[in-house]
């Protein structure tokens, strides 16, 4: 049987639990407060200080409610307001009565979870709160779409022009966002918004003028998406102002930033849509400017054109076609080799995907790897190629021209656990030694990685993989992520050596990326050698291989044994 006792001391101990989850868990000061004082008032009714605790109790609750209001929350107060009338009904009745202590202590215990919830309730409100009130300090006339469009469609009643929509997508803002911050990533990104206001405060700049507060203020940069932000210039005057305007709105927007873990930066994509003020509609231009932005990822700015609409449908057309490619009928292997310095020795043999194309011709992975990777076959191509690289090591070796062979990859399809266990499996079944299959990656996938996909890195390494860094120089590098990685090659960019320059500056660049991956004890290799010029100023360097048409155009299968035959016996007498 319960006694009165056991009933109250176990409410106490329900008190004492909310009160020391109060302090502890509860992060906004004002609720964690509340809290405690809705527990000390349960405290003092189960004391038998009912007076004390109606007190403390109206107390908190006053102060509470002072709060909800001042943030026009009338579903709290509403709910508060049935819970003090709850509590006073209660206080008269236990006059009369004489009611168990228990009874007095059920609105306290209502009013701590009614803290926890609105905790919880308001945690939308206040981050958005916080988001309005940034924009509010930073003061940028930005306004909407549906707001831009309303205003344009206005002004092209009145008006006839020939205009262009620009339409700039920030993208780098997520990297930076986990590298730096929320706070300093929205802080960037604001001040890259204020920059952009300033460049578009031109006379042929469209102003989008917008009542706000009973004020009429100038609007000339509108979001039509997250990130995502146009503006509208007229052409009255100068004929190529959009393009001006354009150039420095990508200046204004992408500002290099150092970090603990290299260079970070905000990059802006431009595409610009011209047309007439009475044919077209903003909405239809801004369609457009998507699918140009779409099209030509790559591109800083990007025009769009009629022409456009074809390639547009033809990348459709080529889309449905890798949906059904066979990758044994319709690809065709090529193989390009390496060469080691200064010895003139074969390297490793790098494997080049083709696509025989029943209208194109053979084509470049690079025009169609991205759209296998889109259709969803990036993995099962990635598959098939790694198989066919461990086929033809073997086969090198029952040749007697044991060779390494390394195979393109551009990211994606080596970070995954069900790569490196194929890797494995390929390895041991094909009876390769440690270093007989290579993979290459360009520096920007490495350099983005994660610690998660450097853990698979280096896991690929261990069952007999080595990684080659491919496109050293092309961008900007992450010093601090360089020793993380195992690498057993680094592939210097074309760009750095197609041009025989003998300035101290570009060979102290140069001299210097390569001193700084031997020391982490990776092989250098040039790439876009063709000349003997080029091989001679490479050899100044001390690089470990060159790589180029100087030495062979890509060969498929057949040519690249008999070239290697032929490559061996030349060297043995030279």
């Amino acid at each position: 049987m319960i006694t009165s006792i056991h009933l109250s001391a176990f409410i106490s101990g329900l008190f004492m639990m909310a009160l020391i989850v109060s302090v502890v868990l509860v992060s906004e000061r004002r609720d964690g407060l509340s809290a405690m004082f809705y527990s000390i008032a349960g405290l003092a009714y189960i004391s038998g200080y009912w007076q004390v605790a109606s007190v403390i109790l109206l107390g908190a609750y006053g102060v509470r409610c002072w709060l909800v209001y001042r943030h026009q929350n009338k579903r709290l107060l509403l709910g508060k307001g049935g819970l003090v009338l709850l509590q006073s009904l209660l206080i008269a009745t236990h006059l009369s009565f004489e009611l168990h202590s228990a009874w007095l202590c059920i609105v306290p215990l209502l009013l701590q979870l009614s803290a926890y919830m609105e905790l919880s309730f308001n945690e939308p409100e206040v981050a958005s709160n916080q988001q309005a009130n940034t924009l509010d300090n930073h003061s940028l006339p930005i306004i909407s779409w549906p707001q831009a469009l309303a205003q344009y469609q206005d002004w092209s009643a009145n008006n006839r022009a020939d205009i262009a929509l620009i339409l700039v997508q920030i993208e780098g803002y997520e990297p930076l966002n986990r590298q730096l911050g929320q706070e300093f990533a929205e802080l960037l990104l604001m001040q890259a918004l204020t920059r952009m206001n300033q460049v578009i405060d031109h006379p042929q700049v469209l102003n989008l003028n917008v009542p706000r507060r009973q004020v009429q203020q100038s609007a000339q940069l509108f979001q039509v998406a997250p990130l995502c932000y146009g503006t509208v210039v007229v052409f009255d005057q100068e004929r190529h102002v959009h393009e001006q305007v354009a150039q420095q709105l990508a200046d204004a927007a992408q500002r290099p930033f150092n970090s603990q873990q290299g260079i970070v930066e905000l990059k802006p994509h431009i595409a610009i849509v011209q047309g007439a003020s009475s044919a077209s509609s903003l909405d239809d231009m801004l369609q457009c400017a998507f699918k140009t932005r779409d099209f030509y990822p790559e591109q800083r700015i990007s025009h769009y054109s009629a022409e456009l609409e074809q390639q547009v449908q033809a990348h459709e057309v080529q889309l449905k076609e890798l949906e059904k490619v066979d990758f044994e009928q319709d690809f065709v292997l090529y193989f390009q080799p390496v060469i080691g310095l200064p010895k003139q020795e074969l390297l490793y043999v790098e494997l080049l995907l083709r696509w025989q194309h029943p209208e194109k011709g053979l084509l470049k992975a690079e025009e169609f790897i991205a759209d296998l990777r889109a259709v969803g076959r990036g993995y099962k191509l990635a598959f098939h190629v790694l198989e066919r690289a461990a086929e033809m090591a073997l086969a090198l070796k029952m040749d007697g021209q044991p060779t390494p062979i390394s195979i393109n990859l551009y990211g994606e399809e080596v970070l995954h656990d069900e790569f490196v266990d194929f890797a494995e499996r390929m390895v041991r079944e094909h009876n390769l030694a440690h270093g007989d299959l290579i993979v290459e990656c360009p520096l920007p996938v490495l350099m983005s990685l994660d610690n998660r996909a450097l853990s698979l890195l280096t896991r690929l390494h261990q069952v007999g993989v080595h990684v080659c860094l491919d496109g050293l120089g092309e961008t900007p590098l992450f010093l601090a992520k360089l020793p993380k990685l195992k690498l057993s090659y680094v592939k210097v960019d074309p760009a750095l050596t197609e041009d025989v320059d003998y300035t101290s500056a570009n060979k102290a660049l140069l001299n210097g990326l390569i001193d700084m991956h031997r020391h982490l004890k990776a092989q250098v290799i040039c790439q876009g050698i063709e000349t003997e010029a080029q091989l001679s100023y490479i050899k100044e360097f001390n690089v470990q291989g060159a790589q180029g048409f100087i030495f062979t155009q890509p060969l498929p299968l057949e040519g690249l044994l008999g070239w290697g035959r032929q490559w061996r016996h030349q060297q043995s007498f030279s």
